[in-house]
């Protein structure tokens, strides 16, 4: 087989796995790989110093790849992908974990005695939706956590919604950077304090850049239960097997070569160093392997999705795994499903079936459904800032009272309202402004650093940056 038919299949490594190390072996015919792959990827370098050194990462990656293809420790399909030329440093910007500080889940104390399918895909009941793309963006903490939203929540509610990431890497650490990383658990507590609600993608959509918080601009789509509670799944296999029997999970793992460059097959990865640093979402499982959701798009893995195996510990898979629980709020949704992914599992064991009834069941009363409701609106509590207790912003007068407590009392005391008085017949023209709204802690935190505070909080009256 010539190179040029195989620059066409480069996408697929698996159909050159047998002759890339016999490519590799050739300077020119490695270079002809590189170029290819730059034309397939749409890439092209400023100067040839830099396109030297992409070249240099490509042979690492390729050799790398070949390898791999070649042994035999996992049943897993390696490619050179869209990683390949990355450095190590670009490569990070596409994890977004920050676990620093977080424990282990403990491990249940008792035995998990509940009876679970052997096999449950919620990718085949249409319960997830399409594979997002973060970007180089550090953000997949708040695709996992979504991700274990989107599928509870149509199961409880029988629809499909495809939420806001973005919402929650704008809104979660305020101003401190959700494309720096984040933990799933920060996000479900930031809808209960929303009173359990987060927007659609529709209308928040997603840019992979940190942005000025505008939940006060969309609309609530959680409209027939919402957030109460982030449920932590205790450490171990079988009680992650036993809560993703019952809905997708936020999940951590350690990304390793073996996951980057990961193609189709069961991934048993036995390179991992041992810290978690990405989060991605649980989505099935079968006796032989968990289906996970990753946040790459669909040019990565297999559709997006990579099976990993049961039985093995899976780079910390089964150590943090958590997903949120939901109330009813006595409202429908009544508004058409969103799109689930068309990704499908062949090899699941049929679920047993119900016997039809021996006696027909009474016809039922012809009701008529009220009007469809529009979109619930957001909470009034929208500028409540999630860090007060967290950064003691209470202790500061005028962050506690303009910023913490304006209209949903998150300091322990709300500011005194002070009697309307009575209007007065000749007023007189209004005193320059006090500088009442000053965050004290401009300087203290750079905040003039970022241009929507410096203008809108730090600068309102007091020019302050």
């Amino acid at each position: 087989m010539k190179i040029a038919s195989f620059l066409c299949c480069l996408v697929s490594v698996v159909a050159l796995q047998k002759d890339l190390q016999q490519i590799l072996q050739s300077p020119k015919a490695t270079l002809e790989l590189y170029n290819g792959f730059k034309s397939l990827q749409g890439v092209q370098y400023n100067s040839l110093s830099e396109d030297r050194m992409r070249f240099t990462l490509f042979k690492k990656t390729a050799h790398f790849v070949a390898k791999a293809n070649h042994q035999t420790a996992d049943l897993a399909n390696y490619e050179i992908n869209f990683f390949a030329t990355l450095t190590p440093e670009e490569q990070g910007a596409y994890l977004g974990l920050n676990a620093t500080g977080k424990p282990v889940n403990q491990a249940s104390l008792t035995s998990i005695e509940d009876e679970v399918p052997a096999s449950v895909m919620w990718v085949n009941k249409g319960a997830v939706t399409p594979v997002k793309n973060q970007g180089s963006c550090s953000s997949s903490w708040s695709f996992a956590a979504v991700g274990a939203i989107e599928t509870r929540y149509q199961q409880l509610s029988g629809r499909l919604r495809n939420l806001a990431e973005q919402e929650y890497l704008d809104c979660v650490y305020w101003f401190n950077g959700g494309c720096e990383g984040g933990w799933m658990s920060d996000a479900y507590d930031w809808s209960i304090e929303m009173d359990g609600t987060l927007s659609a993608t529709s209308e928040y959509p997603y840019t992979g850049k940190d942005r000025w918080c505008k939940v006060s601009n969309t609309h609530n789509a959680l409209r027939s239960h919402k957030i109460v509670r982030s449920r932590s799944v205790p450490a171990g296999e079988a009680a992650n097997i036993a809560a993703l029997a019952q809905g997708s999970l936020a999940v951590a793992l350690e990304v390793t070569d073996h996951f980057k460059f990961y193609l189709s097959g069961i991934l048993r990865d036995e390179t991992c160093s041992g810290d978690v640093n990405h989060g991605a979402v649980a989505v099935g499982y079968t006796p032989e392997y968990i289906l996970v959701k990753n946040s790459w798009s669909k040019v990565w893995g297999q559709e997006g999705f990579v099976k990993l195996a049961r039985g093995h510990h899976n780079c910390g898979l089964f150590k943090h795994s958590s997903y949120p629980e939901f109330k009813e709020t006595g409202k429908m949704d009544q508004g058409e499903s969103d799109e689930a992914t068309n990704f499908r599992v062949e090899d699941v064991l049929p679920e047993p079936t119900t016997p039809a009834p021996t006696t027909p069941d009474p016809t039922p009363e012809v009701t008529t459904l009220p009007p469809t409701p529009g979109p619930s609106p957001r909470p009034e509590c929208i500028n409540k800032a999630t860090n007060c207790e967290r950064d003691n912003l209470c202790q500061y007068p005028q962050l506690a009272e303009t910023w913490c407590a304006r209209y949903c009392g998150y300091c322990e005391s709300e500011p005194t309202q002070e009697p309307n008085p009575e209007p007065n017949p000749n007023p007189t023209p209004d005193p320059q402004p006090l500088c009442y709204d000053k965050a004290v802690n401009c300087e203290r935190d750079s905040l003039c650093d970022f241009p929507t505070l410096a203008e809108t909080w730090c600068t309102k009256h007091c020019g302050y940056c």
